[in-house]
């Protein structure tokens, strides 16, 4: 586990001290993909900084696995602290000048000649962020996804434990990103990583975190599921970051809030959505009008739906035959 408590830093800057971090505490989970997220100047990069050890925190204590206090270790320590947790970046940080098979290489090449088994374990990286055949291309001849497929790479060659990833999808398109967030799922579930991703984009985070902090002004102003954080957010600012996604569900509810019978059904298992209310439907013999629906990585899922049907009994029956099914029911 990532422990951070208490933990302040502050910057000196031009117009006088800024305190990036305020008094955080948090706890990450081994082996998840856990999304950091708030507006510019929240101090989501701040702290992932103060993860790798970029940055010095000011107050407090961060531990991480077996190192319980990051700020007391030696020169030694932070060495080998430093070769478990590395980090991709928006700007790629590619070398030009080196193919795709040197930069991926660079982290072993900068401590010594390689072996059989570090060539091996190269091409075992190409293979797994699939740019076979592109091993001996330039950056410049790379497309922005192949570029941080590489990024990814490199950062895998030392065996980290800790994956840091800062905006890694911004320069993208949306076919890309999704590509790349699949492909960090991918690595996730088999290097068994703990993932932590930087973003300013409420889609990346419901496409891959299973845990979501949100910053504001240097504060974690909400900490949660995604689950939790989408279909019961707390905080203002969490609420405007699924707006910016057209996930309001206060707004959603009043929008068909002129439908008769209308309900809220939330999905905890697995199964399909689609064929729970087609079952229910067809064995009612109601129908069930889909009006809004969306699903979460872990295959959680939300539906606000409108029943044509005005008898008491019947529409009881549709809700018991829902609830048999595992889905929570509520009336709105």
């Amino acid at each position: 586990m990532i422990t951070l408590r208490n933990v302040s830093k502050t910057f000196l800057t031009k117009k006088g001290k800024f305190k990036a971090l305020d008094d955080v505490s948090l706890s990450i989970k081994r082996n998840v993909i856990h999304g950091i997220i708030g507006p510019s100047g929240a101090g989501k990069s701040t702290l992932i900084r103060l993860i790798n050890q970029l940055e010095i925190h000011d107050k407090g204590v961060i531990e991480v696995f077996d190192y319980t206090d990051l700020k007391q270790l030696n020169k030694e320590s932070t060495r080998m602290y430093r070769k478990s947790v590395s980090m991709i970046f928006q700007g790629f940080n590619l070398l030009e000048r080196k193919t795709v098979y040197d930069n991926i290489a660079l982290p072993i090449l900068l401590q010594r000649k390689l072996t059989e088994k570090d060539r091996e374990k190269v091409a075992n990286l190409i293979r797994l962020v699939g740019l076979e055949g592109y091993e001996e291309s330039y950056p410049t001849q790379l497309s922005g996804g192949q570029l941080q497929r590489v990024g990814i790479a490199r950062a895998l060659v030392n065996d980290p434990k800790i994956l840091l990833c800062d905006e890694p999808t911004s320069a993208l398109d949306t076919l890309t990103i999704k590509n790349i967030l699949d492909l960090l799922k991918s690595i996730q579930r088999e290097l068994n990583l703990t993932i932590i991703i930087v973003t300013h984009d409420m889609n990346v985070i419901k496409e891959v975190c299973e845990y979501v902090t949100v910053m504001d002004q240097g504060r974690i102003v909400e900490n949660d599921t995604i689950d939790n954080i989408i279909f019961n957010p707390q905080n203002a600012i969490t609420k405007s970051l699924l707006d910016t996604v057209g996930f309001n569900l206060e707004r959603i509810i009043t929008m068909y809030s002129s439908k008769k019978n209308l309900y809220l059904l939330r999905f905890t298992n697995s199964r399909k959505q689609e064929s729970i209310i087609s079952n229910v439907s067809i064995s009612t013999k109601v129908r069930i009008n889909i009006l809004f629906a969306n699903i979460t990585p872990s295959e959680q899922g939300i539906m606000l739906v409108s029943l044509e049907v005005c008898n008491h009994d019947v529409i009881e029956n549709v809700i018991r035959e829902l609830k048999e099914e595992g889905v929570a029911v509520k009336h709105v």
